[in-house]
């Protein structure tokens, strides 16, 4: 018997545009959800100019860019023009069929479009509405607008990213708000999907970029906030664990995590530094952090005798937490060995085969899977109106007359 994906059966709108929200309803997709992903007719969602690759050509809103492709799979696309009445209407239509309807346009424009909760729910009581957005709808910020950068900075992470002693504050390789939201809004709209399931109630959730990127500095909200302390960027380190960051090697580096007092001392004797472990200084985790200074530098200029292979082998015979550095293609390459099905090919109608991260989530009883590649700009516009919302040809040839598609 074919196992069944765990949200199949589920209908999503996807109304956002950039990163945090199609990322949230590319994650729907992944679990099953059939997803209609709502774009201006001429230029797409933004992140379709968004390009590095030579192989993509920046600025064709009909294929997209590398971080269009990287993010919006497992959708459909049609192309509204909800400055139109006609495809304002559509929209709404789009509403009542859907289960689930995520958002992320600015304050105050669903409510001019009707395309709030309250107006919504009227015609679709059991709706789940989730919205994303920088600040939330309630503050003093929550009309500013904010990308993944700006709420970084604001959040505090540049403040604490970057080399011991540096002046420049730093923004993360990742897109940690951006991403991070998408995580939590879609972990609030299951969790509204099971209360629908228990009372029948839909409702409406909402995540800010900022609430999800501060959950996570968790770990420092106690000794800032009660305990009066300043974190200060330490390069690969942690603030509070030491020895736990990337040591240099003879041709490159390597992480190693020695913070348990047994494991520090395995790592001096592997160093061949055992009177280091020996030092009142050196003792305990708390003492290593108070003395990172001194310590660091010592085990440096050991590391850096060995290659990172070298390193790794001893390392791990030794049962001590570590890896190497890796660069981003070797990570994925890795990747793929270590986690079948995390590094995949799907064909694209335009592009061939192009690469896609797989889906991180395993279930025993059901299954996820890769169904469909990025879309196209509209590709799926006729087949929906036709097979959605019963249009006929001809009046789809009327929309497209008007501007509304």
């Amino acid at each position: 018997m074919t196992k069944k994906a765990p949200l199949a059966g589920l209908k999503v709108l996807d109304l956002t545009h950039f990163v945090a929200g199609p990322y949230c309803t590319m994650l729907l997709g992944d679990l099953g959800c059939d997803v209609i992903k709502v774009e201006k007719p001429d230029r797409g969602d933004t992140t379709r100019h968004m390009n590095m690759s030579k192989r993509f050509v920046a600025g064709i809103p009909k294929v997209g860019g590398d971080y269009f492709l990287a993010i919006n799979r497992n959708k459909r696309s049609i192309g509204l023009e909800l400055k139109t009445a006609e495809g304002l209407k559509i929209c709404r239509e789009l509403c009542a069929w859907a289960d689930i309807v995520v958002q992320n346009f600015r304050p105050g424009v669903t409510k001019r479009l009707g395309l709030d909760y309250e107006s919504l729910k009227a015609m679709n009581p059991r709706l789940i509405y989730a919205s994303i957005s920088a600040y939330g709808d309630t503050g003093p910020l929550a009309d500013k607008p904010g990308m993944d950068v700006a709420v970084q900075a604001r959040s505090g992470v540049m403040s604490i990213t970057g080399g011991e002693g540096g002046t420049e504050p730093l923004r993360p390789g990742a897109s940690l708000a951006d991403f991070s939201g998408g995580i939590y809004l879609t972990t609030a709209v299951m969790t509204a999907l099971y209360h629908r399931e228990r009372t029948g109630e839909g409702q409406e959730v909402s995540v800010s970029l900022i609430d999800a990127t501060m959950s996570q500095l968790i770990n420092y909200s106690v000794a800032v906030l009660d305990g009066g302390s300043t974190i200060k960027p330490v390069g690969s380190g942690h603030p509070q664990v030491v020895p736990y960051q990337a040591f240099p090697t003879a041709d490159g580096h390597i992480v190693i995590s020695a913070a348990a007092n047994k494991i520090f001392q395995r790592l001096c004797a592997l160093l061949e530094c055992e009177p280091v472990a020996a030092e009142p200084r050196f003792a305990t985790n708390h003492d290593r952090v108070r003395n990172r200074d001194a310590l660091i530098p010592q085990l440096s200029a050991l590391t850096i005798k060995r290659t990172t292979g070298e390193w790794l082998r001893a390392l791990e015979d030794a049962d001590i937490p570590c890896a190497p550095v890796n660069d981003l293609r070797t990570a994925y390459q890795e990747l793929g060995k270590n986690s079948p099905g995390m590094v995949r090919e799907v064909l694209h109608p335009t592009l061939g085969s192009i690469h896609q991260l797989g889906i991180p989530f395993k279930f025993g009883a059901c299954a996820t899977d890769i169904k469909r590649p990025p879309p196209m700009l509209g590709e799926h516009t006729e087949e929906i109106l036709l097979n959605v919302l019963n249009r006929d040809s001809l009046g789809i040839d009327l929309l497209r007359e008007k501007g509304a598609i």
